[in-house]
């Protein structure tokens, strides 16, 4: 079986949960809702915080609005897992900040 084309994509943190676990396997209680603009502007999908924490270098409480860029499969994940997304983020690395006045 070959392995899915990848494609470089924007994942943006917009929530953070902490004190759960997403399965029996799970070893991380913070997980993330993250967007990712390949795969759709409106769907999250839940995460562990780990591997955005190790990037990002903070903890999982200031993780939300960061943005992060990653390689993701070019199809998203199946709507069937509802306890939380098994996502990989190969190559994730957080987005320098934007020049001030940039935005204005």
């Amino acid at each position: 079986m070959s392995s899915p084309r990848m494609q470089p994509a924007i994942v943006s943190v917009v929530a953070v949960e902490t004190g759960g676990k997403l399965d029996c396997c799970d070893t991380d209680t913070a997980h993330v809702w993250v967007t990712v603009t390949n795969w759709s502007p409106r769907r999250a999908y839940l995460t562990g915080a780990a591997p955005f924490t190790t990037a990002a270098g903070c903890g999982p409480a200031s993780l939300v609005g960061r943005m992060f860029t990653t390689t993701v499969p070019l199809s998203p994940p199946g709507d069937t897992d509802t306890n939380g997304e098994r996502l990989e983020w190969p190559e994730l690395e957080e987005c320098p900040p934007l020049p001030e006045g940039w935005l204005t």
